[in-house]
């Protein structure tokens, strides 16, 4: 139902106290977000993170909804979700409570979400991206408290 970027926006404007979970790939893929990312965008996808209590963490290209972190390629994808997700974590550390959880869950399906090649094999490591991905947002996390602690 919160798979499309507008459709969920509507649902902000008449439920203002909605809680979400931010799977904002499904946005980028969607939409087809142009490179780079406009300003309207960006906004859109601020306003789906102000509302965000737990983040399903997967990058997206404007064509693919799981792509690999560690193809060259891919690196400004990547760059642009790590950005998002810093946005995410700094808006939901204002709102939540000191005792509060944040979930990030790195969410890096198979196949048919993988993208493979002729013989049907993913053509990446999804555990290894996985565990990547979790290591950046430890390190993302920890910094943005290191931050808030000065």
């Amino acid at each position: 139902m919160t798979t499309d970027l507008f459709f969920t926006l509507q649902l902000l404007d008449c439920f203002p106290d909605l809680l979400l979970t931010a799977d904002i790939s499904h946005y980028l893929v969607g939409r087809e977000f142009a490179w780079p990312v406009d300003e309207a965008n960006h906004a859109m996808i601020h306003r789906i993170l102000d509302h965000s209590w737990g983040i399903h963490g997967r990058i997206a290209s404007r064509e693919q909804v799981q792509i690999s972190l560690g193809f060259p390629q891919h690196r400004g994808w990547v760059e642009l979700f790590m950005g998002w997700w810093e946005y995410a974590i700094r808006s939901w550390r204002k709102r939540a409570k000191p005792d509060a959880v944040l979930t990030f869950l790195c969410e890096l399906g198979p196949a048919p979400y993988a993208i493979t090649g002729p013989d049907g094999h993913e053509l990446s490591d999804r555990w290894a991206d996985a565990l990547v991905m979790k290591d950046m947002i430890q390190a993302l996390w920890q910094r943005i408290a290191d931050e808030d602690a000065r």
